[in-house]
Protein backbone atom coordinates (compact mmCIF):
# COMPACT_ATOMS: atom_id res chain seq x y z
CA UNK A 1 0.00 0.00 0.00
CA UNK A 2 2.87 2.40 -0.48
CA UNK A 3 1.78 5.11 -2.55
CA UNK A 4 4.22 7.83 -4.39
CA UNK A 5 7.53 8.36 -3.00
CA UNK A 6 8.45 6.45 -0.28
CA UNK A 7 9.61 8.78 2.88
CA UNK A 8 11.67 7.13 5.66
CA UNK A 9 12.55 8.66 9.17
CA UNK A 10 14.38 6.78 12.36
CA UNK A 11 12.05 6.85 15.40
CA UNK A 12 12.94 5.22 18.49
CA UNK A 13 10.36 2.93 20.27
CA UNK A 14 9.77 3.80 23.75
CA UNK A 15 8.92 1.89 26.89
CA UNK A 16 5.34 0.71 26.15
CA UNK A 17 6.04 0.51 22.85
CA UNK A 18 5.09 3.84 21.83
CA UNK A 19 6.32 5.86 18.85
CA UNK A 20 6.02 9.35 17.93
CA UNK A 21 5.37 9.23 14.13
CA UNK A 22 7.40 12.61 13.08
CA UNK A 23 5.50 15.19 11.76
CA UNK A 24 6.71 15.20 8.05
CA UNK A 25 4.74 12.11 7.71
CA UNK A 26 1.75 13.06 9.94
CA UNK A 27 1.66 16.09 7.75
CA UNK A 28 1.78 14.22 4.87
CA UNK A 29 -1.10 12.35 5.76
CA UNK A 30 -2.77 15.01 7.17
CA UNK A 31 -3.31 13.67 10.98
CA UNK A 32 -4.05 15.17 14.25
CA UNK A 33 -3.95 14.47 17.55
CA UNK A 34 -6.97 12.25 18.60
CA UNK A 35 -7.13 10.69 15.13
CA UNK A 36 -6.99 6.57 14.95
CA UNK A 37 -4.86 4.84 12.23
CA UNK A 38 -5.15 1.17 11.52
CA UNK A 39 -1.71 -0.78 12.27
CA UNK A 40 -1.23 -4.05 10.45
CA UNK A 41 1.95 -6.04 9.70
CA UNK A 42 2.12 -7.27 5.81
CA UNK A 43 5.13 -9.42 4.90
CA UNK A 44 7.59 -7.95 7.96
CA UNK A 45 6.61 -4.15 7.60
CA UNK A 46 3.91 -2.59 9.59
CA UNK A 47 1.73 -0.13 7.99
CA UNK A 48 -0.63 2.51 8.48
CA UNK A 49 -3.69 3.81 7.30
CA UNK A 50 -6.43 5.33 8.24
CA UNK A 51 -9.38 3.08 8.51
CA UNK A 52 -11.08 4.58 5.79
CA UNK A 53 -8.14 4.47 3.02
CA UNK A 54 -7.88 0.61 4.10
CA UNK A 55 -11.32 0.09 3.66
CA UNK A 56 -11.16 1.25 0.05
CA UNK A 57 -8.06 -0.35 -0.42
CA UNK A 58 -9.20 -3.94 0.81
CA UNK A 59 -13.25 -2.93 -0.87
CA UNK A 60 -14.13 -5.74 -2.62
CA UNK A 61 -11.92 -8.60 -1.90
CA UNK A 62 -14.04 -11.22 -0.57
CA UNK A 63 -16.69 -10.66 -3.77
CA UNK A 64 -17.87 -13.63 -4.66
CA UNK A 65 -16.36 -16.16 -1.90
CA UNK A 66 -20.23 -16.67 -0.49
CA UNK A 67 -21.59 -17.00 -3.65
CA UNK A 68 -21.92 -15.08 -6.87
CA UNK A 69 -25.59 -14.16 -6.65
CA UNK A 70 -28.26 -13.62 -3.48
CA UNK A 71 -29.64 -17.06 -4.19
CA UNK A 72 -26.15 -18.74 -3.59
CA UNK A 73 -25.70 -16.54 -0.93
CA UNK A 74 -28.77 -17.14 1.08
CA UNK A 75 -28.18 -20.86 0.62
CA UNK A 76 -24.89 -20.37 1.59
CA UNK A 77 -25.94 -18.83 5.16
CA UNK A 78 -28.56 -20.72 5.13
CA UNK A 79 -26.62 -24.23 5.65
CA UNK A 80 -24.60 -22.32 7.96
CA UNK A 81 -27.25 -21.61 10.00
CA UNK A 82 -28.01 -25.03 10.05
CA UNK A 83 -24.73 -26.39 10.73
CA UNK A 84 -24.96 -23.81 14.19
CA UNK A 85 -28.30 -25.17 15.23
CA UNK A 86 -27.32 -28.93 14.80
CA UNK A 87 -23.95 -28.33 16.36
CA UNK A 88 -21.66 -29.57 13.48
CA UNK A 89 -19.79 -26.34 12.84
Amino acid sequence: MIHGMARAKTVKLGRKGQLVLPKEIRDAMKLEEGDRLLVSLEEGRVILASPEEYAQATKGLLRGTWGKTAEEIAGYLQRERSAWESGEA
